[in-house]
């Protein structure tokens, strides 16, 4: 679970703290929302947040599962469109990630969040 919070908005500027487990007592994260480039970023990883890895190996043995299991269900492979050969890893941060995830979702919708809780299992 996460939570996340607006502490500062300016024209086209959303800067939200993230706090990993709604942990308060802990050093916050900063995630920055841009609408005017339309970009998300993570300007300071949170205290309890960590990186996580998926090599371009594990992407692509994903790939092959859930194309192996549409053919079980008598579909179609995914296209290279639908889901590119991974050529490269990727990286990304945990309980960020998932606030990231939210947000922009929130953003697309018209919507501007002032808090937010992520719960997933």
């Amino acid at each position: 679970m996460v939570k996340f919070i607006l502490k500062e908005k300016t024209d086209n500027k959303f800067v939200y703290e993230y706090f990993p487990e709604g942990d308060f007592s802990k050093e916050a994260g900063i995630i920055i929302v841009d609408t005017a480039s339309e970009s998300v970023w993570v300007e300071k990883v949170a205290e309890e947040d960590f990186e996580c890895h998926t090599t371009a190996d594990e992407l692509n043995d994903m790939r092959n599962a859930i194309n192996e299991m549409r053919a079980e269900n008598g579909e179609p492979p995914l296209t290279e469109e639908e889901l590119p050969t991974a050529t490269e890893g990727s990286r990304w941060y945990y309980y960020a990630n998932h606030a990231i995830d939210r947000l922009c979702d929130l953003f697309n919708n018209g919507e501007e969040p002032t808090q937010g809780t992520v719960a997933w299992y």
